[in-house]
C-alpha cells in the first residue's frame, strides 16, 4: 500500500522555492507602498497645476485686468485673484494688500477651494502638525504676493509624519502661476 502525501524531500524542495520567492517578491510589495505615495503626491501636483491654469485661463477670458476679488467664472467663484490674474485666496481685501499680499490662511483657502481633495487632513507647519492624521503641512515664504520668489508650499506627509523627515512639497507661486513638486524637509 503506498501513501499518496509528499516525501520529506518533495516538502523541503517545496519550502526552499517558497523561500526563495518571498525574498525576491517582498521586496517589489513595499516598493508598491512608496509607489502609491509618490504618485498620490505627483496626482496632488497635476491637479493643482491644472486649477491655477484654469483659473487664470477664467481671469483672461473675463477680460480682467489687476486684482479681481471673487472670479465668478471659476469654481464657487469665491477665489479672489493677485494682479497678475493667478489665485491667492479667499476675502483677500481684508488683508489690506488688494492682490498683493499672501498669507498663510490663503494658502489654506487655495488649497481647499481649488482641489476636491477633502480625504487630506490639513496643518499649519508648526512643530504640533507633525503628529496626529495630518497628511498635508502648508505655510507660505514671503507676505509680498508680487515677488516671483513668494510662494505657498505644501508638504504631503502622510508615509512620514517625523519631523525632520524628507518629504514631496508642493510650492505654488502666485506672482507668476508656476507650480512645482519636488522633495523638502520641513524643520
Amino acid at each position: 500500500m503506498r501513501n499518496n502525501g509528499f516525501t520529506l524531500i518533495e516538502l523541503v524542495v517545496v519550502i526552499v522555492i517558497l523561500g526563495i520567492l518571498s525574498v525576491t517578491a517582498l521586496p517589489k510589495y513595499i516598493n508598491l507602498s512608496q509607489d502609491a505615495h509618490d504618485a498620490i503626491a505627483k496626482r496632488l501636483y497635476g491637479s493643482y497645476k491644472t486649477a491655477v491654469t484654469l483659473y487664470h485661463s477664467c481671469w483672461l477670458a473675463d477680460g480682467s485686468n489687476g486684482a479681481v476679488l471673487d472670479l465668478n467664472c471659476f469654481a464657487k467663484g469665491d477665489i479672489d485673484s493677485t494682479i497678475t490674474g493667478y489665485p491667492l485666496g479667499e476675502d483677500t481685501v481684508a488683508s489690506g494688500g488688494g492682490g498683493t499680499q499672501l498669507t498663510g490662511e490663503f494658502c489654506r483657502q487655495l488649497w481647499v477651494g481649488m482641489l476636491d481633495a477633502e480625504d487630506f487632513t490639513l496643518a499649519i507647519h508648526t512643530d504640533a502638525s507633525f503628529g496626529g492624521d495630518n497628511d498635508i503641512i502648508y505655510w507660505y515664504s514671503n507676505p509680498d504676493a508680487t515677488l516671483p520668489t513668494t510662494y505657498c508650499y505644501y508638504n504631503y506627509i502622510r508615509d512620514n509624519r517625523s519631523k525632520g523627515q524628507e518629504n514631496w512639497q508642493i510650492r505654488y507661486f502666485p506672482a507668476t502661476g508656476e507650480v512645482t513638486l519636488g522633495r523638502a524637509t520641513l524643520g
